[in-house]
């Protein structure tokens, strides 16, 4: 079914609609969802969905435009990302995940290939976006029927319209079969902004990576004493730092793509292929893990002592940053590629230890990983076979889920009960460490 059928049939818009928007498409040319879209007949995200529906491809969200990987981004020039209108996203394997605007366009897609070493999986985006995210990150100007869009392509807020149909899935693994709910569904936030000491501007480019915790809010809107979260009447507002804690930790990875500064003529950024070294960690006990991050005065001494436990907890272990439902691979430590930790992007609304850890009452698995699409993907990221046990713990702030642990032993005995309970103790020290740096925020 077309992409216009598709929209009257689920009532997005009228036949009328379509034939207006087909009329202005034949005068003015470009794609007819770049034509709804002026007309402001159907939004941005909606149309994404509808473009995956239409072409049975997965889709590239604004979420995930938004956080393309360097290493990725870093594979094409500006003049390569400009000409095939494509966003390197992430690196899988020996595999690019890119959002493009035709999917289907074959000689393009060889010819990425050619260009960056790699078997390209396509994402489809719509070309407004494509258009935004290749000036956003490679510095070459949008054409002129683009610009009057300015920054409503950014994919900085994720959609609210729950009336859509379940789109492909943005990213690796495939769409499962059965399909399950999150168990614990993140709350819709909204957007605080500041009244005092930190620039407006500022506070639009914090998700950019400009932002620092360190800047502060001005006035605190609920005052949160250091401890455990959750006086109810703050659980809103708790929320709400938590979500920009989130930003604030990907700010700390220098492995997000950056905005390019625009140029007339786009800088040659050549094919680069290596990957960010890792970071060898020293092994600490609980005890020590605990005392480190309740001394804590940065966001990085946090997530420092947390893998560092990691490292004398687990043969492998990862730390996931976690925003729109998905995991964000984010530092690793131990054998098994752990090198490649970036790659890793795990959809939490599918059946998985990740999904499990957040089901249980203290947020921690500690078991056998049941055969899944997406273990058999983070096995293959981490160049290991399924191990026989696995760990797995959640740190959130109120309901909001910050981080994610994952670990698994290979060369040793399984985790006794001691171990665990350390494991437990300091998922909940993280947490309320990251409290306390923010009532600290608010307090400054």
């Amino acid at each position: 079914m077309k992409l216009g059928e598709m929209l009257i049939a689920d009532g997005r818009i009228t036949e009328a609609q379509l034939q207006e928007a087909l009329a202005q498409q034949a005068r003015d040319g470009g794609r007819l969802g770049t034509v709804l879209v002026e007309l402001e007949m159907i939004a941005l995200d909606a149309l994404t969905v509808y473009l995956g529906l239409e072409l049975g491809i997965p889709i590239a969200t604004g979420a995930m435009l938004e956080r393309a990987k360097r290493a990725a981004v870093r594979l094409l020039s500006p003049e390569q990302a400009y000409r095939y209108k494509c966003v390197p996203l992430v690196i899988q394997d020996r595999q690019l995940i890119g959002a493009v605007e035709d999917p289907h366009d074959f000689e393009t897609l060889d010819a990425l290939a050619r260009v960056t070493g790699y078997r390209v999986i396509p994402r489809v985006a719509p070309e407004i976006r494509i258009y935004y995210y290749v000036e956003r990150y490679y510095g070459i100007p949008r054409p002129a029927r683009f610009l009057v869009f300015g920054d409503e392509p950014r994919g900085a807020v994720a959609p609210v319209d729950d009336a859509l149909p379940a789109p492909p899935l943005p990213g690796l693994p495939p769409v499962p079969v059965q399909p399950v709910n999150a168990p614990t569904p993140s709350p819709v936030l909204r957007r605080r902004r500041p009244t005092a000491g930190i620039a407006a501007d500022a506070f639009d480019d914090v998700e950019s990576r400009a932002g620092s915790m360190a800047d502060g809010d001005g006035e605190p809107e609920v005052e949160i004493t250091e401890g455990p979260p959750a006086p109810m009447e703050s659980q809103e507002d708790l929320e709400l730092d938590a979500e920009d804690l989130i930003i604030e930790l990907e700010a700390d990875d220098d492995d997000i793509a950056e905005e390019a500064p625009k140029a007339d003529a786009a800088p040659s950024l050549g094919g680069h292929t290596e990957r960010m070294p890792t970071v060898d960690y020293v092994a600490i006990s609980a005890d020590e893990a605990v005392a480190q991050m309740e001394a804590a005065t940065e966001r990085s001494d946090i997530a420092a002592a947390i893998m560092s436990f990691a490292t004398g907890l687990f043969d492998v272990a990862a730390l996931f940053i976690v925003r729109d439902h998905m995991a964000f691979g984010w530092k690793g430590t131990g054998a098994a590629g752990t090198d490649r930790v970036d790659c890793l992007l795990i959809p939490l609304d599918a059946p998985s230890v990740f999904q499990a850890a957040l089901s249980r009452d203290d947020l921690l698995f500690h078991d056998a990983p049941a055969p899944s699409t997406v273990h058999q993907y983070l096995f293959k990221v981490l160049r290991c076979p399924q191990p026989a046990r696995v760990s797995c713990a959640a740190i959130t702030i109120g309901k909001r889920v910050v981080n994610m642990l994952y670990g698994h032993r290979s060369t040793r005995a399984e985790l006794d009960d001691t171990e665990v309970d350390g494991l437990r103790r300091v998922s909940r020290a993280a947490a309320e460490a990251y409290v306390r740096l923010i009532a600290k925020r608010k307090s400054s």
